[in-house]
């Protein structure tokens, strides 16, 4: 998936010279912790968060109110900004999000802000993406680390003509095995499980000795 089809497009912006009192009165408006701070162009040359606003807000120690909200937002914005293209991969954007810190990232197309995605549209796109928003269920199983498991796996699921909505692979303790988690579209996973366990697979989630009958 690409960020160009979970990006918001009607992107919040201020110039340089925006005060950090109407900054403030539009995140507050909009409901929202970051604003770009663009050309009249739509060049991207700053960035301004929630959290920039309250470390320049005036100490309790000497409140100035006034003198906060006349500031502009050139005085605190972060200049160096990295940005995305709408075509890079959702995976790729989170883990500069991840690996930077990040909570947004604005997204540009020759050198101009044409969207952003924040930290709550890439969780809610893992959400879908991997089916939990779905009447399905989890099913999960540690196979050999060796190719083709996914595929063995996947084919017993098929035979018991059960769909499946998504699947994630993940590394297991031993360094021998892996986890295969599957969203299958199904309630009732009794008799698959019985399946995937009689093929000497161990099935981690749900488990039939744990009060779960066929």
């Amino acid at each position: 998936m690409m960020l160009e089809e979970i990006m918001k497009t009607d992107v919040v912006s201020v110039n340089a010279s925006t005060s950090l009192g109407e900054a403030f009165k539009l995140m507050e408006k909009h409901k929202i912790r970051h604003l770009p701070v663009i050309q009249e162009d739509g060049f991207i040359e700053g960035i301004v968060s929630d959290r920039d606003l309250r470390d320049a807000s005036p100490s309790i120690f000497n409140p100035s109110e006034s003198v906060f909200a006349e500031k502009k937002v050139s005085e605190i914005m972060k200049t160096d900004v990295i940005t995305a293209l709408p075509t890079d991969f959702v995976e790729d954007a989170a883990t500069v999000m991840v690996e930077n810190h990040f909570s947004c990232l604005p997204i540009e197309h020759d050198d101009h802000l044409v969207g952003i995605i924040t930290d709550s549209d890439l969780l809610k796109t893992l959400v879908r993406l991997t089916g939990a928003d779905l009447p399905t269920s989890r099913l999960e199983v540690e196979v050999p680390n060796v190719a083709g498991m996914l595929t063995e796996v996947a084919n017993l699921i098929s035979e018991k003509g059960v769909n499946i909505q998504s699947v994630l692979v993940y590394p297991g303790k031993n360094p021998d095995k892996k986890i295969l988690v599957f969203r299958v579209q199904t309630m009732d996973t009794r008799k698959l499980v019985q399946s995937i366990e009689d093929h000497d697979y161990l099935v981690k989630w749900p488990q039939l000795n744990s009060g779960m009958t066929l």
